[in-house]
């Protein structure tokens, strides 16, 4: 049970820690509306994948294929 709760206090950690480093990715709002815009979805979406990207227009709407 311990290493359970150890085990999930560990993923609660690192996703906590992902969330801390794609906030950091400086993005543009131009890049986000192009994305949902292409793909007819949610601004909140386009952000998130654009900052999956690493800020990368192109390599957003690639993963987005």
């Amino acid at each position: 049970m311990a290493d359970l709760a150890a085990s999930q206090r560990a993923s609660k950690e690192a996703e906590l820690l992902r969330e801390k480093d794609l906030a950091a990715v400086k993005i543009s709002k131009e890049d986000i509306d192009v994305i949902a815009a292409e793909f007819e979805i949610d601004k909140k979406l386009a952000e998130r994948k654009l900052r999956e990207a690493g800020g990368n227009l192109q390599s957003a709407l690639s993963s987005l294929l």
